[in-house]
């Protein structure tokens, strides 16, 4: 299961939580990028790529994430380093809803599948 921790920081308007989700994000047109989702809130995602983008995505550029539980968002590349990307999302979501539990059966999609990381207890925290 999957542990939420709340990180408190006095700049953001939304509660942001603090933990690892496999996603992908990529222009509408063009290829997706997979990687490590590391905060999310209501109103934006920092996300860690498995490689950097050729070409890299640039600030302002237009992207779409694919969430577990959450689905296609919409959002504008508002900072980058190398293979990190800060994401302001076009409409606020339910973040609540990518960190609920899934399936991981054969058929469930990778990306919605709870990263496993070795010596580091995951659990679902109810109410986060």
């Amino acid at each position: 299961m999957i542990k939420a921790i709340p990180v408190q920081d006095s700049r953001r308007a939304f509660k942001r939580q603090n933990f690892m989700i496999r996603a992908t994000i990529g222009p509408e047109s063009g290829a997706s990028h997979a990687g490590r989702l590391r905060d999310l809130s209501a109103e934006g995602m920092k996300i860690e790529l498995d490689a950097v983008p050729q070409p890299p995505m640039r600030r302002g550029d237009i992207v779409y994430a694919e969430l577990r539980g959450v689905g296609r968002v919409k959002g504008e590349v508002v900072w980058r380093r190398t293979h990190w990307y800060g994401i302001h999302f076009a409409r606020p979501i339910r973040p609540e809803q990518a960190i609920k539990p899934v399936g991981t059966g054969e058929t469930t999609p990778d990306y919605v599948k709870p990263v496993l990381v070795p010596g580091r207890s995951l659990k679902y925290v109810e109410g986060l």
